[in-house]
């Protein structure tokens, strides 16, 4: 079965280095390709390919919290995070789990392939580890809502509770809420501590 291909990566010789490298498989197909997880969103939902690879400055630049917008047509789309940490076992749970994988910048090439059939296949997969992770391990940020994870990863970032509101079009009363609920579903009572379980778990912060 042949699966076709969508490449988003911000680097134009790792976006090249990677459609020649599978463009060599004939079971695989490179449909499509970008720089910009925005326009990657938008090719996604007309071409409806069978895997999307998304770099994590893409990502990063859109908001990790807008993974889901990928698979607005495809609930069940497989989604390889490039460039992520090989040597953090919690890297799927950046996102909350909502990745299907994870390929390091440093991964083999042929790795690369391997992962790409896996996640194919149903299953979940971290380069560099001795196993497919089969997503049993739960993290703190796991127990909150999509909108609550919109916000832990705001404020993971230094945004102003004023700025999370006009992004998101609500009340800073609801803004304020939704951050108390987050100190309160992880078991966190500040900043400090917030930006520490973070920087633990992988998650990149951006303090003002």
């Amino acid at each position: 079965m042949q699966v076709s291909i969508l490449i988003v990566e911000h680097f134009p010789v790792v976006r090249a280095g990677i459609r020649e490298w599978l463009s060599a498989f004939p079971d695989f197909s490179i449909v499509g390709e970008t720089p910009c997880a925005e326009e990657g969103v938008r090719m996604t939902a007309d071409l409806h390919p069978d895997l999307v690879l998304l770099d994590l400055v893409a990502l990063r630049r859109f908001g990790y919290e807008r993974l889901s917008a990928f698979r607005t047509d495809q609930p069940l789309l497989p989604i390889i995070i490039l460039n992520g940490r090989s040597d953090n076992m919690h890297a799927l749970e950046l996102m909350g789990g909502s990745a299907s994988g994870f390929f390091p910048s440093d991964g083999d090439a042929e790795q690369l392939v391997t992962a790409i059939r896996t996640v194919c296949s149903g299953e979940r997969y971290v380069a560099g580890t001795s196993t497919r992770f089969n997503g049993s391990y739960t993290t703190r940020h796991q127990r909150l809502t999509s909108r609550e994870l919109q916000v832990f990863h705001s404020m993971c970032r230094g945004e102003r509770p004023t700025e999370t509101a006009d992004r998101l079009s609500l009340s800073l009363s609801t803004v304020n809420r939704y951050r108390k609920l987050v100190f309160k579903k992880m078991e966190i009572d500040n900043m400090p501590a917030l930006i520490r379980y973070a920087v633990n778990q992988g998650i990149e912060v951006f303090p003002e």
